[in-house]
């Protein structure tokens, strides 16, 4: 394990961070911390702003951000809250007997000391040698001010302040936008709007003021305001876990959450649908707060060069493929994003050569494909990836193989029916007619079916006593079976996670090592699923989800069913279309 990677591993369990919380780190923020480096040490960059929604991790992201400039490049860094800057309560409950109730709940732009604020960052910002100041903080299990005595001290020169907030950079709207209230609050508590118009006015006057502090914007942009009340609700669960509940008053419940996350509402959808065209940094995070894409305002994309590639493995039946009628159309929207980022994308499946040259040309997809559960990687013609790997020429098409093929296989499943009496069925019993029927393919997709090379598909019709016995001798000859949503396969020690590592290094021998992205839905994508950095078991309507017991890296299950939530799954993962 690297210094860097040590000295991760002692910050992840301080701040009770999850593990994949490391690749984020490797994947995201260190390319950031490198990008606005020179402008940091050159002094053009003294005041970062995170905006992020309610829950989104600015907090923890500010925390990383101080901690690595100060352990890696020696700086001194300032953290700061917007919510270190709220109004006392009493000031607070003040201003809601003068103007209106609604502004006893902290938050909203007009609940804060924007002069205190802006007293804070420009002494932060003078601080010398030998000088020290103290932060302000707020309490927020007591719903109040902090006393001095527990504000930190930091001690200058400060080489970056770092000021997070979930309102920052926001801006006031047009006055005719706040006539229709956006929920029930704004519906039954500010029926006139004076709440409203009051705090877009604070947008407009003040806080435009404290806002043209901040030298450069980091958005983490939620994916939709639906995701936040979730998140806040965690966020106060989290808070409840540290704190003495005899002392801490304010502490919310769900419903109190969902009130509360209301008053937020109207800013944070207008900033998630504005921000992003206004700040230098957009990194767009999933359902899960993970971050799926990053953009810089001034190089107009994703800063590729920073970030490893991606390159997503996909099962077919069940997963990209409606289990019941072989569609992907629920999946089109996600289809179009991959192609969109340009990302090389997989078809690792049970399927034959034969079926996935068809399929891979209805899919638009010219890459690469993994045949018959890992059994052999075939490069299609007119692909020129792989150019500098020697392959065998199979039939005139480019191929890798790591199982034995299966006219080996079927001899010997025979000979064991034969002499053993094994009552099971498999491909070579099957014509196309009957596989049609057993399957629901059409005659000419049965056809491409049975045209198999490395495995046999079998349906087992003997006791489980029997496949015990059975078992031992697949084992004893080297063979395996591994369960698919049909069939058992019958095939050679190979298996769609090794397949997918050797295509991958191909793919990328030098340089970062690829994310890799696998979406499964049955035991024979399991081999797949726990060597990827992101593994996602598509749920079925037909069958429960593969037990993944030790997986490499992040584990996600989808809501919907097949291809469509295969679809949403790699929407959350990439992020929405441009």
């Amino acid at each position: 394990m690297s210094k860097i990677d040590a000295d991760l591993t002692e910050f992840l369990l301080g701040e009770r961070l999850p593990e994949d919380y490391r690749r984020q780190i490797h994947d995201y923020f260190i390319p950031f911390i490198r990008d606005i480096l020179p402008q940091i040490e050159c002094g053009e960059l003294r005041v970062l702003g995170i905006h992020g929604a309610q829950g989104s991790g600015k907090s923890t992201l500010a925390e990383f951000l101080r901690w690595y400039l100060e352990g890696e490049h020696g700086m001194t860094v300032a953290v700061v809250s917007i919510d270190d800057f709220y109004l006392r309560r009493a000031e607070r409950q003040a201003l809601a007997a003068a103007v209106h109730p609604l502004l006893l709940t902290r938050g909203v732009p007009g609940s804060h000391d924007v002069s205190l604020a802006e007293e804070t960052l420009t002494d932060l910002m003078a601080l010398t040698t030998g000088q020290q100041l103290d932060l302000p903080r707020f309490d927020k299990a007591s719903d109040d001010r902090a006393p001095q005595s527990e504000w930190p001290t930091i001690y200058g020169p400060v080489d970056l302040i770092i000021f997070e907030g979930w309102c920052l950079g926001a801006e006031p709207c047009d006055e005719t936008a706040l006539i229709a209230p956006v929920n029930s609050l704004e519906a039954a508590e500010d029926r006139e709007g004076q709440w409203r118009g009051y705090v877009n006015r604070a947008l407009a006057g003040e806080y435009r003021r404290l806002f043209s502090k901040i030298d450069y914007l980091l958005m983490l942009a939620a994916p939709s305001f639906d995701c936040v009340q979730g998140w806040r609700l965690e966020q106060e669960q989290k808070l409840a876990a540290r704190v003495d509940r005899g002392t801490a008053t304010a502490l919310m419940d769900s419903a109190a959450i969902q009130r509360f996350i209301q008053h937020y509402e109207r800013i944070t959808r207008q900033c998630l649908a504005t921000l992003p065209q206004r700040a230098d940094c957009v990194m767009t995070m999933a359902k899960d707060r993970r971050i799926s894409a990053v953009s810089y305002a001034e190089h107009g994309s994703a800063n590729i060069a920073e970030l490893p590639p991606t390159v997503i493995f996909t099962d077919l039946d069940g997963t990209l493929l409606d289990h019941d009628n072989y569609s992907f159309s629920a999946a089109t929207s996600a289809l179009a994003r991959i192609a969109e980022l340009d990302i090389i994308w997989v078809l690792n499946t049970s399927k034959t050569q034969a079926e996935l040259h068809q399929l891979a040309g209805q899919l638009n997809n010219p890459y690469p494909f993994i045949i018959e559960n890992g059994a052999a990687v075939v490069v299609p013609e007119g692909c020129d990836l792989l150019a500098g790997v020697p392959l065998d020429v199979v039939n005139g098409q480019r191929v890798k193989a790591f199982a034995p093929r299966r006219e080996d296989i079927v001899q010997l499943l025979h000979d064991w029916r034969t002499e053993k009496g094994f009552q099971f069925s498999g491909f070579a019993d099957y014509s196309a007619p009957m596989l049609c029927e057993t399957t629901g393919l059409r005659l000419h997709e049965a056809e491409l079916a049975l045209q198999r090379e490395y495995s046999e598909p079998i349906r087992w019709e003997d006791s489980a006593e029997r496949w015990q016995e059975f078992a031992a001798l697949l084992s004893a000859e080297g063979l395996q079976a591994l369960k698919g949503g049909r069939f058992i396969h019958i095939m050679g020690a190979a298996d769609k996670g090794a397949a997918m590592a050797w295509l991958a290094s191909c793919l990328y021998p030098t340089g970062a090592a690829p994310r890799l992205i696998a979406l499964g839905d049955s035991g024979n994508d399991i081999a797949m699923l726990v060597r990827a950095d992101i593994a996602v078991v598509v749920r079925s309507p037909h069958h429960a989800p593969p037990d993944i017991m030790a997986p490499q890296g992040e584990l996600r299950i989808t809501e919907g069913f097949g291809p469509s939530g295969w679809n949403q799954a790699i929407l959350d993962i990439l992020g929405a279309a441009t």
